[in-house]
């Protein structure tokens, strides 16, 4: 019994020595590649594209199969995340424009964050086929995003508000408010 104890703590250390060794090649990797990323920040295993057009703050902590994807037009499209914020499994930010994340932020695993979507007003022409509009997306500071949340392009999340679990935002959202629901909407003040 003993000895199996001693040789799960080996087997553990070597194991969480390899997850340390392997996170610190990502994001050297990363960083040649063009990525911003402040000190004391923990990236789990992202995907991230074009990191050139990523900037992340001070003591973040992003969790595993987080993506953060620039696309739109080339280098028009940028991503912003702030000190001390955490952004849970799972989450995907896809933009076109920009994405301003602010400080002390908290978002919870499986979001998805867009800010693109096709025109639709010509009837000759396949929808996949039109015009592709982005819209930029500003959360605030002091913000909690709940599990499953989806905000759309065009949306300002004021400093301080939480929005509940699966909701769908698709419109600006004033500082210290509460929202929540299909298609989101004021629950209370946090004032």
């Amino acid at each position: 019994m003993i000895k199996r104890k001693l040789s799960v703590k080996f087997f553990y250390r070597i194991y969480s020595s390899y997850i340390y060794v392997n996170r610190v090649l990502k994001v050297s990797f990363l960083k040649l590649r063009g990525l911003s990323i402040e000190k004391n920040s923990i990236l789990g295993s992202v995907h991230i594209p074009l990191p050139e057009q990523v900037e992340i703050g001070y003591n973040c902590n992003i969790e595993d199969n987080v993506r953060l994807r620039t696309g739109g037009p080339w280098k028009k499209s940028f991503i912003f995340i702030g000190d001390n914020t955490f952004i849970g499994h799972s989450t995907q930010i896809n933009v076109g424009s920009k994405f301003i994340l602010g400080k002390n932020c908290m978002i919870a695993p499986l979001c998805i964050i867009s800010d693109a979507h096709h025109s639709f007003d010509d009837l000759s022409i396949p929808i996949k086929a039109q015009k592709c509009i982005y819209n930029p997306i500003t959360i605030q500071d002091d913000v909690w995003i709940g599990s499953g949340v989806i905000i759309l392009g065009g949306v300002t999340i004021g400093k301080g508000s939480i929005i509940a679990a699966g909701a769908l935002v698709n419109k600006s959202v004033g500082e210290y408010e509460i929202w929540g629901g299909i298609p989101a909407k004021k629950i209370k003040s946090r004032k």
